[in-house]
């Protein structure tokens, strides 16, 4: 790679994900791109270090200023770039990778660089559930009033679900239903105002140089740290033997309430199983199911007849 001449080729992958999901304005925004990447480059007297790397809608190139590495992460400026970078600033690098800087309005992120090659997703899953537990631990700190309120993100919730639950015609017991409407209404209105990933599994924890390991990527939110938890339960799934000796372990090593981890647990495994249905998955919803069938009982149990 010539890093004098250096110029952004945009991924043909990245780029169709882009404009399939934004349509003009993603095609737009994708013709700027190199050279507001040139732009941010220079604006932060950065040289590129490696190829450019992409998620579904963001693009990561691996830079250097002077003797420090980084990542230069872009995205379309949205209300989630918005939401992430409040959550980077708000955990501060606790557990979290480091935000060095950002210019929302163009969806630019700086970031300290970790190893992508080595995630969570890697080593044996004992080991990586005591090192995602401890981090869900670390990180239930105070929130911030730039995150949204987990009892607002899950107020539409009931009314949503059984919607989808009849358009899907009823892929789930009736009182399955009910429990977890009757949990996210119990719980929500009580909910804490710690900082909260809902969206942390293993591929988003990296290993790196400040700590062994850090996650990237937040979805924040202010509430109950236990909300964080379903990911990580559905992701590698092992099956049912596996769910009682799991959930046991993330509610140690994280120091979770076990009746709110449960509950919280059986509201996400609905709002999940009912997504992932709905989206054509297959092995997703079998594991929500299997989830689910441990928290409140088997389908077929009495009452479990679909209505």
């Amino acid at each position: 790679m010539n890093k004098q001449n250096w110029r952004l080729e945009v991924p043909a992958e990245f780029a169709a994900g882009v404009t399939g999901h934004a349509g003009v304005r993603g095609t737009a925004w994708l013709g700027a791109l190199p050279d507001l990447m040139a732009d941010l480059m220079s604006r932060w007297r950065l040289t590129p270090d490696g190829d450019a790397m992409h998620g579904f809608l963001g693009l990561v190139v691996p830079v250097t200023r002077g003797p420090e590495t980084y990542v230069l992460k872009v995205s379309q400026p949205s209300g989630e770039v918005d939401n992430q970078v409040a959550a980077l600033a708000a955990w501060a690098g606790r557990g979290m990778v480091r935000l060095e800087a950002v210019l929302p309005e163009h969806g630019a992120l700086l970031l300290e660089r970790l190893d992508n090659r080595r995630s969570l997703d890697d080593i044996p899953l004992p080991e990586a559930v005591a090192q995602a537990g401890a981090l869900l631990r670390r990180r239930a700190v105070p929130g911030s009033d730039e995150l949204p309120l987990l009892a607002d993100h899950v107020a539409s919730w009931p009314e949503r679900w059984i919607t989808e639950w009849r358009a899907l015609d009823r892929p789930l017991p009736r009182r399955l239903l009910d429990a977890a409407i009757e949990t996210c209404r119990a719980l929500a209105p009580g909910a804490g105002r710690l900082l909260v990933d809902h969206d942390l599994h293993f591929r988003n924890v990296l290993a790196a140089d400040r700590e062994p390991w850090l996650a990237v990527d937040p979805r924040g939110l202010q509430g109950d740290a236990e909300f964080a938890l379903p990911p990580l339960m559905w992701n590698r799934f092992e099956g049912a033997e596996g769910v009682p000796g799991r959930f046991a372990a993330f509610t140690e090593h994280a120091g979770f309430d076990h009746d709110r981890a449960k509950g919280w647990l059986l509201v996400r495994v609905v709002d999940y199983f009912l997504w992932s249905t709905g989206a054509g998955l297959t092995w997703d919803p079998a594991a929500c199911r299997i989830i689910a069938d441990w928290i409140a009982g088997p389908w077929s149990a009495p009452g479990g007849a679909v209505s």
